[in-house]
């Protein structure tokens, strides 16, 4: 009986784990980040919003430079530091990785690389 005890013991914490660990991952399921990274990402459009004293927004729109025209995806993607928004330049061609964060449908730099250049990442806002 002493080992028939253990074994059901393990059973049910096993299950027990198991149950948590979905339970977790059904309550996150809204807070899956979508992460893209783009060797060739096209600068379309750069933009900015200002609401003085409050915040500032700062943008740039493109796309898979890669991609053909047909299948591209155009991206709007959030800059929180000036200094690197000020070194991107529309109409380049950028090594770019960028994500989601809370909200699933707004991208967020996570790094750019100029051709030739250094990385170039930061925070700010």
């Amino acid at each position: 009986m002493g080992k028939q005890k253990k074994w059901l013991y393990i059973i049910i914490g096993l299950l027990l784990i198991t149950v948590f660990f979905i339970f977790q991952n059904n309550k996150n399921e809204d807070q899956i980040v979508k992460h893209h990274t783009f060797g060739s990402f096209y600068i379309e459009e750069k933009g900015y919003h200002i609401e003085p004293g409050e915040y500032m927004e700062m943008w740039v729109d493109g796309y898979n430079d890669a991609e053909k025209e047909e299948n591209r995806v155009y991206f709007r993607v959030y800059i929180k530091d000036a200094n690197v928004f000020n070194l991107i330049e529309k109409e380049k061609v950028y090594l770019m990785g960028f994500s989601t964060e809370n909200d699933p449908n707004r991208y967020y730099l996570e790094q750019i690389s100029p051709p030739g250049g250094e990385n170039l990442t930061g925070e700010g806002r």
